[in-house]
């Protein structure tokens, strides 16, 4: 009977005596900006709009948007996509400081934060910070 060592050393020479697997052909990298340009999307033109004022990138509709989108973009098209901003239902006040809550909860680092002054101004300018439900769609 071997002893404690002495099988741990033969089941180490066991590893080393067999031959390494096979490497399998390199996966590419996924793209972290893959899902949120593609959810651009589903971006309204106010939301366009909204996005542009606050942070200076312009998306236009029906881009395929190759390049980055900014964190507000995408988290504002993500939301679309997943329907936790309906159809119809406007960008408001509440809903942006909600955003940036949920970041915080989260802890760490909130991608939003900077982008929420300028775009809580830009709904003052339009008249539009109050939360309104487009309930016809």
């Amino acid at each position: 009977m071997l002893t404690g060592v002495e099988a741990a050393m033969s089941i180490s020479r066991l590893n080393r005596s067999q031959p390494a697997p096979p490497a399998g052909p390199a996966r590419p990298a996924r793209d972290r900006n893959h899902h949120a340009r593609e959810d651009a999307a589903s971006l309204t033109d106010r939301d366009r709009e909204l996005i542009l004022q606050a942070t200076g990138q312009q998306i236009k509709p029906g881009d395929v948007n190759a390049g980055w989108i900014n964190s507000l973009a995408a988290a504002i098209a993500a939301d679309r996509a997943t329907g936790t901003l309906a159809p119809g239902q406007e960008v408001t006040e509440v809903y942006l400081k909600d955003l940036s809550r949920r970041y915080d909860r989260n802890g760490g680092r909130n991608p939003v934060a900077g982008y929420l002054e300028p775009a809580l101004r830009h709904l003052d300018q339009q008249g539009a910070r109050r939360g309104r439900l487009d309930v016809s769609a």
